[in-house]
Formats: C-alpha cells, sequence, structure tokens
C-alpha cells in the first residue's frame, strides 16, 4: 500500500494560503493537505496534533512567527519557509539547504521545492536551529506571547494573554488560567526574562502576575498589602519589595 503524504499549511493570509493550497493541488496533487492554520498556534496546534510530512509556513505571522514555530517543532516534520523576505535572508537559507517560497508563490518555484521534499519524505528532518538563530533577531516581536505547558499527560500552548498569574513551587512553575492549571519545567525567573514587563508583575520571590487580571489591591492594618484577582476568586500576597507597584499616583 502506498505511503500518503500530508501536510499543513499555516499563513495568516487567507488569500495566499488558498493560493498555495491550489497549487500544491495541480503541482502535485497526491499530496492531502490535512489542515490549514491562520496563525502560530493554531499551526503548532495541527503539527502536535496531525504529525504531518511537511508544514508550509509563512514567517511573519501573528506570535508565535514562523521560526518560533520552527524551533519548537524541529524534527518533527520537513519545513517549507514562505516568506517576503530580502536577499540576505534567502542567501541564508540557500546556505542552510532550507527549502523557502518567495510570496507571491510560482509554480516555477514551487516545482523545484516539490521535488526535493519528494526525495527528503521518509529521510529525518534537518536541524535549522543555526538558521533560526541567524534570522530571528531581526524578526522579533518582542516579548513571548505564548508557552507550552504540560497538564497531565498532554502539552497544551498557552497565550500569555490567557494566564492569570505564575506561582514557582520547587523546580517547575505552575501556570494559573482562568479554565485550569498547567506545568511548565522553566524556572520563575527564566520566564519572566521572557515575559513583557509592563504585563506581568513580580509581586512575591514566588509570583508574577498578570496586570490586566488585577482588579484591586488593599493593605491590611498590620502593613501587608494583598492583589484581588478579577476572577473574583484569587487573592494574592504582595511582599514588601514590590508594595511601591501598589501605590496611589
Amino acid at each position: 500500500m502506498s505511503y500518503t503524504i500530508r501536510a499543513v499549511l499555516a499563513d495568516d493570509e487567507a488569500p495566499l494560503r488558498n493560493h498555495l493550497k491550489a497549487l500544491l493541488a495541480e503541482c502535485w496533487p497526491e499530496l492531502v493537505i490535512a489542515g490549514e492554520a491562520g496563525n502560530g498556534l493554531e499551526a503548532l496546534q495541527l503539527i502536535e496534533t496531525l504529525h504531518p510530512d511537511i508544514a508550509f509556513l509563512d514567517i511573519k505571522m501573528p506570535s508565535p512567527n514562523g521560526l518560533d514555530v520552527a524551533r519548537e517543532v524541529a524534527g518533527q516534520c520537513h519545513l517549507v519557509f514562505v516568506t517576503a523576505y530580502d536577499e540576505f535572508a534567502l542567501q541564508a537559507f540557500e546556505a542552510e539547504a532550507v527549502d523557502y517560497l518567495l510570496k507571491p508563490v510560482i509554480r516555477e518555484r514551487l516545482m523545484p521545492c516539490i521535488e526535493r521534499l519528494q526525495k527528503r519524505i521518509g529521510q529525518p528532518a534537518p536541524d535549522l536551529q543555526k538558521l533560526i538563530d541567524l534570522l530571528k533577531a531581526p524578526l522579533s516581536e518582542g516579548y513571548t506571547q505564548w508557552i507550552r505547558a504540560s497538564c497531565q499527560d498532554e502539552v497544551h500552548v498557552i497565550a500569555t494573554a490567557d494566564v492569570l498569574y505564575f506561582q514557582s513551587a520547587d523546580k517547575y512553575t505552575t501556570v494559573f488560567t482562568a479554565e485550569r492549571e498547567y506545568i511548565v519545567r522553566t524556572s520563575l525567573k527564566e520566564l519572566e526574562s521572557r515575559l513583557d514587563p509592563a504585563q506581568f508583575w513580580r509581586i512575591h520571590r514566588s509570583t508574577l502576575v498578570s496586570v490586566q487580571q488585577i482588579a484591586s489591591s488593599k493593605k491590611s492594618t498590620l502593613g501587608m498589602t494583598s492583589v484581588f484577582l478579577r476572577d473574583n476568586e484569587t487573592t494574592l500576597p504582595v511582599s514588601r519589595a514590590y508594595q511601591h507597584l501598589f501605590k496611589a499616583e
């Protein structure tokens, strides 16, 4: 029985995604498009769930961008970057023997890419870390806007906008959202360095809280400050070192 090759397409611009899908159907009719994503989070979830052979990744997607996705799924499938990059970046792709498609994708460029992919199917996906590091700096959109965390035996992709607060415990950090709790094997200090300090405040040695989730704060007669979150259930203590964050202006 012949092996079915499957791919996912990720591009936040639906017309360009549909254009690539139509070209692939014309040039490689045996290829099955197993899923489509409109942003980086969806792309990660599709790749983790569907385990495709190939992922076509738009680089400048809403966070996480295509390079961040590539970093997370390294080795899981063959990657083709879809890009509008300048000449310098294209030289970087070619130096690392990485497939890329320049926007707008045309048949003449797609065919050689398909031929290379057909030869690579069944072989280990290449390590793209060097290329990702090379291109990451000019592409950086700033601070992390998503994290991967575990809940029981499942791995979830969580937008930082959905996080209420982080709390460290022993060698791991608990991520609290409105729906459930997750675990990340990353220290609170490292997480803090990756998060926007305007969006997440350290209020205790063991706690980082989303500023947007803070409803109010209150100082007790003993001089201890607590913050109340918008979920109307959570109260977090503020250590003396961070009480200045809650002084009225």
